[in-house]
């Protein structure tokens, strides 16, 4: 269950965030999918101050993963 609906503008602002240390949200749907993608400080664990969370829902099915960077998410789309 994976699709990009996220621009190459949403992309930069994803980077700039984390860059950045600011959190932000962004959610795209198309035809049932939902994708949404934050920013969020990372716990010490991770070795690095902020993460991206990348939600999916299509109906009952869900998934959530954390990503250290834009181009790690990329790979997982």
């Amino acid at each position: 269950m994976t699709a990009n609906l996220f621009t190459e503008n949403d992309l930069d602002q994803l980077r700039q965030a984390l860059a950045a240390g600011r959190e932000i949200f962004l959610a795209r749907s198309l035809r049932g999918l939902t994708v949404t993608a934050s920013t969020c400080r990372g716990s010490p664990v991770w070795g690095c101050d902020m993460l991206i969370r990348l939600e999916q829902s299509r109906g009952p099915v869900y998934s959530t993963q954390y990503f250290r960077s834009v181009e790690e998410m990329m790979r997982y789309i």
